[in-house]
């Protein structure tokens, strides 16, 4: 079932978007729909997920470096002579 939407563009875009639907045949509610699609997908692929395992990490090491949280870049990528 589709729902109905309206959306407000800058005139720019939407000489955009319409000189594109001449040029590919497609209208421009099928150019929205296909460009929401993408968006989604990419915005999905880079969120993290909740039942990934790295959230289970969380308060299980223990260090007896106590300033990890502030000096972690220190820790990660040393410098000589530090």
């Amino acid at each position: 079932m589709a729902v109905r939407t309206q959306i407000y563009l800058p005139e720019e875009l939407y000489e955009r978007l319409r000189r594109r639907a001449v040029i590919t045949g497609k209208s421009m509610a099928e150019q929205i729909r296909e460009s929401l699609e993408r968006y989604f997908t990419e915005i999905e692929a880079n969120t993290p997920k909740l039942e990934d395992p790295i959230w289970q990490l969380g308060g299980r090491i223990q260090s007896q470096d106590h300033d990890l949280s502030t000096r972690h870049d220190a820790y990660l990528y040393p410098r000589k002579g530090w």
